[in-house]
């Protein structure tokens, strides 16, 4: 097959990006000592284990035994109270053990996927609430990434999310971490993301308004972490969906918007749970994306025609392959609410964006199964689920497709060679060429 490709962490553009949630820990994965009192060692996976009256929170089933996967048996931890119909045992990874994290990498690697924006919770992290566990497990995670990325020739960056912090303490807490981030070199990996020299960062979950985020806060944190870290920053705001309507999720006024076209490097629109189907996300395509991308170029002539103005602004769209968080949201959301329809879906919302000339693409989230977006490897069978009689879990098959578990990595590798010239991105699934993909030279 053909030789895996170094991504280039000189530029964010022509690139096909995932999120790394990194967050599920196993009791008994032999780190979790500090956050054993947390969801009883089950971090992510579970409220608390089920024989002591806890619900999964997951609804997809992560493939931990096929070819695709291939974990080796001491990286899997006895899920319990959980076993297959013929009384197998289930079995879960841990994000904290370094071969798993190189493994995960490993496969954005061979599907030509470029790296990943590191999610790191701001509740996580913020020591003043005793999250000292909390926030010593994401630094864990994060070097277990850096030495990942730096491993496979992936590119990396930090992303935050301030949702679930006070409004009055998201300032404190995010410019603390940032420095500490900063005291602990990560931006010194020769594979974290840069854009003109400046280290990428992404913010996430800013609710701009006065009675959450004002616009005045939202934009002391963008020049706080642009003055303090070194050669400055490329700073991405993962916005609302609606963030330039200010309808349904985004604030109401011009000055929210001036907020994100004047102290941002890039927009990214989070849109995972927006539309539930291709024809929904045909109308967002018309009634937003394209009113979006008109208002940026728009922006970006004024600043070429204004010396001195503000800077250019990118836009980075957000593509994922479904969504069901029906155990997460304990029922209050519908089981497979946003079904996959076998990529179909995906495909059609990378179709869309790559019709506006975009040059890097955001996709939601490679480890995503607590929200069911995950585009890691999942079961291809209901056959091959754990079973229990309350609870149910979600195979690839759920929408009456049969497909190999490594299916949306093969998309992802398709969506990022569309990102780099290398084939064109047609309005249909290239089916044909997604099931050959490991006999027509992908590695």
């Amino acid at each position: 097959g053909n030789a895996v490709k170094r991504a280039d962490p000189s530029t964010i553009h022509n690139k096909f990006l995932v999120g790394y949630q990194g967050w599920y820990a196993c009791a008994g994965d032999a780190y979790n000592d500090s956050i054993q009192p947390i969801y009883d060692g089950w971090l992510h996976w579970f409220n608390s284990p089920i024989p002591a009256g806890g619900h999964p929170n997951i609804d997809l089933w992560p493939d931990v035994w096929s070819m695709f996967a291939d974990y080796t048996p001491t990286e899997l931890f006895r899920v319990p109270g959980l076993k297959h119909a013929n009384g197998m045992q289930a079995v879960l990874f841990s994000s904290r053990d370094r071969r798993t994290v190189w493994r995960h990498f490993h496969w954005m690697a061979v599907h030509g996927v470029d790296g990943a924006f590191l999610q790191r919770p701001l509740h996580d992290v913020d020591p003043e609430q005793g999250n000292d566990a909390l926030r010593n497990l994401r630094d864990e995670v994060g070097d277990r990434v850096r030495d990942a990325a730096e491993m496979e020739g992936r590119v990396f960056a930090i992303m935050y999310d301030v949702s679930g912090v006070a409004p009055d303490r998201v300032k404190r807490v995010l410019e603390q971490d940032w420095m500490h981030s900063i005291r602990r070199k990560v931006l010194d990996s020769p594979m974290y993301l840069r854009e003109r020299g400046r280290p990428v960062v992404a913010l996430r979950g800013f609710d701009v308004s006065e009675a959450a985020h004002s616009p005045s806060m939202v934009r002391a944190i963008a020049r706080f972490v642009r003055e303090n870290t070194p050669g400055g920053a490329y700073i991405v705001a993962s916005v609302p969906a609606y963030w330039r309507t200010g309808v349904t999720d985004a604030g109401p006024d011009q000055e929210c918007l001036r907020v994100w076209l004047e102290e941002f490097d890039a927009i990214s629109p989070w849109t995972v749970g927006e539309y539930g189907n291709e024809e929904e996300a045909d109308r967002f395509e018309r009634e937003t994306i394209k009113g979006d991308v008109e208002l940026i170029g728009q922006h970006n002539v004024e600043v070429e025609d204004s010396p001195g103005a503000t800077r250019k602004v990118d836009y980075i769209p957000v593509i994922f392959p479904g969504r069901s968080a029906h155990n997460l949201s304990e029922g209050n959301l519908d089981w497979n609410d946003c079904p996959r329809k076998g990529g179909h879906f995906m495909w059609r919302q990378l179709f869309n964006v790559s019709r506006h000339g975009v040059r890097s693409v955001f996709g939601a989230m490679w480890d995503g199964y607590d929200e069911g977006t995950a585009l890691m490897p999942v079961v291809s069978y209901r056959r091959q689920l754990p079973v229990h009689e309350k609870y149910r879990f979600m195979a690839l098959d759920e929408d009456d497709h049969d497909l190999p578990q490594d299916w949306y990595m093969r998309i992802c590798g398709f969506a990022a060679e569309g990102l780099r010239g290398e084939r064109p991105i047609h309005e249909s699934l290239p089916l044909d060429e997604l099931r050959d993909y490991w006999a027509t030279g992908h590695r």
